[in-house]
């Protein structure tokens, strides 16, 4: 099968990959699939209900933070006929400024959202459930996950571990390519290159020019890796057709990283087992949900 469209494809790739910096650096543990869900939910610290958001070392905020509980809510001013409790106020608070300011500074954006509904009946109402639907998505999410992650036990740590992060996935590569016009061509070159002809191999080309040119095999354009990991030092591959052009690849070196021990990655396997029930939970509820468009 040609997995590779074309000569001028490949060196495009190629050289993408090159400007947006492969660094050969140890390569981080693949948990980032299960993201997806909390990056269309828009999830974040809006609100953080139960504590004070990590960053906040402000004294007055912390004062503020205790001071209100998600199991009471108390009216802090009437303006109009509308309340303000402090549970609204409660991420502002969090901020580090003080409650009275607060307060203050609320009492005007009340004012301005009744001018909105005024002013702008329509636009508004659609405004309100745009904002309604974000925070309580990001209200589910974010406490939905806090639980999840509590659920996670150490056995489901440990296989979590054992089966996802390997030996192999802490090796990286240098790795050199030949780009040639024709399958004849191509091997030609490779028959001189694997004899040590100096010419021939002149005109290898480092896959990866940024830093000291090692890359995990993840990282290589259009699924070379596969073919790069089935190879030893100073090997070469078999000529690849292109649609235009055959490619051979010859292993410099290979290095073996240290494999992180499972405390060192012990939170991002809790968060990417929390993931996975959170996503399974959320698409359970889509195939349930009555969905139609127009």
């Amino acid at each position: 099968m040609n997995e590779y469209s074309s000569s001028s494809d490949m060196v495009g790739e190629i050289k993408h990959a090159e400007n947006i910096g492969w660094k050969g650096k140890k390569r981080a543990i693949s948990l980032g699939a299960a993201c997806l869900v909390l990056t269309v939910l828009g999830a974040g610290a809006w609100m953080n209900w139960g504590g004070t958001q990590a960053n906040n070392t402000s004294p007055i905020g912390d004062a503020n933070a205790a001071a209100v509980s998600p199991s009471k809510d108390h009216r802090l001013a009437v303006v109009n006929g509308t309340e303000i409790t402090e549970m609204e106020i409660m991420g502002l608070m969090q901020s580090g400024v003080d409650k009275a300011i607060v307060i203050d500074r609320y009492i005007n954006k009340v004012l301005a959202a009744e001018l909105a509904r005024d002013l702008y009946a329509l636009e508004a109402e659609a405004a309100l459930r745009a904002a309604e639907r974000e925070v309580l998505a990001t209200l589910y999410t974010t406490r939905r996950m806090e639980a999840l992650r509590k659920e996670v036990t150490e056995d489901q740590i440990k296989n979590y571990y054992d089966s996802n992060v390997r030996d192999a996935d802490f090796q990286q590569w240098k790795v050199q390519y030949y780009l040639g016009a024709s399958p004849a061509d191509a091997a030609t070159v490779l028959e001189s290159m694997k004899k040590g002809e100096k010419d021939a191999l002149a005109q290898l080309r480092p896959l990866v020019e940024q830093g000291d040119g090692y890359a995990a095999t993840g990282a290589l354009p259009y699924n070379l890796g596969r073919v790069v990991s089935k190879l030893k030092r100073g090997e070469f591959s078999d000529v690849l057709p292109l649609r235009n052009g055959s490619l051979v690849l010859k292993v410099e070196d290979m290095r073996q990283l240290k494999k992180p021990t499972m405390e060192e990655v012990k939170q991002e396997i809790v968060q990417a087992l929390a993931m996975q029930k959170f996503n399974a939970e959320l698409e359970q509820a889509r195939k349930k949900a009555k969905v139609e468009l127009g």
